[in-house]
């Protein structure tokens, strides 16, 4: 058995450790077409295949991948909110543009009026 020493994770084969080991680096494999990332390269393939109906494109024909990312923690500091922004209710002032109801009713104005 082998066993991961970042995780509980085991093993039956040291090529199956190796290949899980790479997880904890951090590098993910970002789509070319959503905004999903994927730990191994072949579950990205597999989301291609099966999400977006991209199979066997050739290399020189596919949009050119974002670099794998690597994820690391942010500092709690560095965590901004954005302030709340209020929209008041009111119709903006000093607008000449009639409601609906205002071309309505004049509409209705000049029709009694010509009639």
């Amino acid at each position: 058995m082998f066993k991961c020493e970042q995780c509980p994770s085991v093993f039956t084969a040291k090529r199956n450790l190796i290949r899980h080991e790479k997880t904890h680096t951090g590098v993910r494999f970002p789509c070319t077409a959503c905004p999903s990332t994927f730990s191994y390269k072949n579950n990205l393939n597999k989301h291609l295949k099966n999400i977006h109906g991209i199979v066997n494109v050739p290399a020189h024909l596919r949009p050119i991948p974002a670099p794998p990312i690597t994820t690391q923690p942010a500092p709690a500091q560095q965590v901004q909110i954005a302030p709340q922004i209020f929209v008041p209710d009111a119709p903006a002032g000093g607008s000449n543009m009639l409601t609906e109801d205002e071309i309505c009713m004049n509409a209705m104005d000049e029709f009694e009026d010509t009639g």
